[in-house]
């Protein structure tokens, strides 16, 4: 299915996923408390994608470092910096993808 989009409406595959996520975000019932987690933490994994490779990075960066200097570096990478990031992250982008949802209403009525 990805493919096609991609193939027929010449967009890539990160727009493929955000308008996945858009239209998830337009079925999701968000009062079931286990569906919108879903949904939550399906898009904070994308988000935190760039996350994953800086850690990576960091694990090489730490063959080639003192133990003092690689410690200095991840001293400025907390967990907790990484959290509020994906958080308000996730917030500007439901904001966003709602206002679209909201745009669309009112050309194509959803079911």
């Amino acid at each position: 299915m990805v493919d096609e989009a991609r193939s027929e409406h010449k967009i890539t595959a990160i727009q493929v996923r955000k308008i996945y996520e858009i239209l998830r975000l337009r079925a999701t019932d968000v009062s079931d408390s286990q569906e919108y987690r879903k949904y939550r933490l399906d898009v904070k994994r994308r988000i935190n994608i760039p996350f994953l490779k800086e850690k990576r990075n960091f694990e090489k960066l730490s063959k080639f470092l003192k133990k003092d200097e690689f410690a200095a570096v991840m001293n400025s990478k907390s967990a907790e910096n990484q959290q509020e990031f994906l958080q308000k992250s996730y917030k500007e982008l439901e904001f966003e993808y709602r206002k679209v949802i909201e745009r669309l209403s009112t050309h194509i009525p959803f079911p």
